[in-house]
């Protein structure tokens, strides 16, 4: 076995068989060496490295090979850490990969982020996890989180903390210790890796949250009332539907039809009809018919346009003439309307402030922290 390679051996001469050379640091041994010309053959196919890859040599029997050269061939990409003596084979954990205002972001901290992503976006990161793009996408999100955790007050991180260990707490009731544990294993990474993934990441839209003030809510909630007069409305509703069509989708009446019955159902109720009789009677709509045809305390929003147009200008307590929406002809009346107010609407509103502030952050503020990305290979 003396005359074979016996492995990719880094032995006394580390400098040399990553450069190349056969030059030593004063404080190496220096040793007597016979190159050879070796032919590398990997599965089958034979590769030889480049001039500046060097040679291999012979040491006490045993044949020492350039290790660029065959991690380039398998490829791995080989570094060199001169300051701790280390080879890396497959990526240098300490290799700054972005530098931004305030900070940096190492290969391992990227990885051990990017691997996390794995449980939390699944079949779509696995499919991604090969993508430049995307890689660079997830380091973005890892220095938008270190920026904005810089920001966020003490509370907002003791929240986030609070806030994390109450996520992994309910993951592995849900889950199972077990199971917990070896989906962790899986993204190879660990519970204290994602309890500071989850502390990051809350600490982050806590911040963002924490920036939200009352007076930005009051406008938002003026601004929405302003666009659309159904907005935070609610409205307790009566209607008989004349449809055009049953629930199968075959045709039932034609429009003339539809509304000619229309104005008949509008008729016997302005006389005193029975709203529960005539409903169950006339109406096509299968949601209310068995109820009066009500709609108790509905957000007027969620209603076709037609719909909900009437449910917000028609007058209260009346019967209005028939409405006509793509399901066929409507008889409605408004029993009560209400329109929340802010007070009531703030939690929702915080939500879409928060999103609208974070994606102003990441599309106009986090460029222009950010001062160089390398994720080389």
């Amino acid at each position: 076995m003396k005359d074979k390679v016996k492995g990719l051996i880094v032995g006394l001469t580390i400098g040399s068989v990553l450069s190349g050379t056969v030059a030593f640091a004063a404080n190496s041994t220096q040793i007597e060496v016979t190159f050879r010309n070796l032919t590398y053959m990997f599965d089958g196919v034979e590769k030889a490295p480049a001039p500046e890859q060097g040679k291999g040599f012979i040491y006490e029997g045993t044949t020492y090979v350039p290790l660029r050269f065959v991690g380039d061939a398998l490829g791995k990409k080989v570094s060199w850490d001169d300051a701790t003596s280390t080879v890396f084979i497959g990526g240098n954990p300490n290799q700054v990969v972005a530098t931004y205002q305030g900070g940096t972001v190492t290969r391992g901290e990227f990885d051990a982020f990017f691997n996390l992503q794995g449980l939390f976006n699944g079949s779509n990161h696995a499919a991604s996890k090969d993508d430049a793009s995307y890689q660079e996408k997830v380091l973005k999100q890892l220095i938008q989180n270190r920026i904005l955790y810089g920001r966020a007050s003490e509370a907002d991180i003791e929240a986030a903390k609070q806030g994390a260990a109450q996520q992994v707490s309910q993951w592995k009731q849900t889950m199972g210790d077990a199971k917990f544990q070896s989906d962790l294993k899986g993204v190879n990474s660990t519970e204290s890796a994602i309890q500071y993934y989850l502390v990051g990441t809350f600490a982050a839209q806590n911040a963002i949250a924490s920036s939200i003030t009352d007076a930005q809510l009051a406008a938002k909630y003026d601004e929405l009332r302003k666009a659309d007069a159904s907005a935070f409305v609610t409205a307790s509703v009566r209607h008989i539907l004349i449809g055009l069509t049953d629930e199968q989708g075959k045709t039932i009446r034609t429009k003339d039809e539809a509304l000619t019955l229309a104005k008949d159902v509008k008729a016997k109720l302005a006389s005193g009809g029975d709203w529960t009789a005539l409903a169950k009677q006339y109406s096509d709509d299968p949601g209310s018919k068995e109820n009066g045809g009500l709609y108790e305390n509905a957000e007027v929003g969620q209603w076709v346009e037609e719909f909900k147009d009437a449910a917000v200008k028609q007058t209260v307590g009346a019967i209005g003439d028939p409405v006509e929406t793509q399901f066929g002809y409507h008889v409605i009346k408004v029993e009560s309307r209400t329109v929340k107010p802010l007070a009531d609407v703030k939690e929702q509103l915080r939500g879409s402030l928060e999103q609208a502030q974070l994606q102003q952050f990441m599309d106009k503020e986090l460029p222009s922290l950010i001062e160089k990305i390398d994720l080389g290979e």
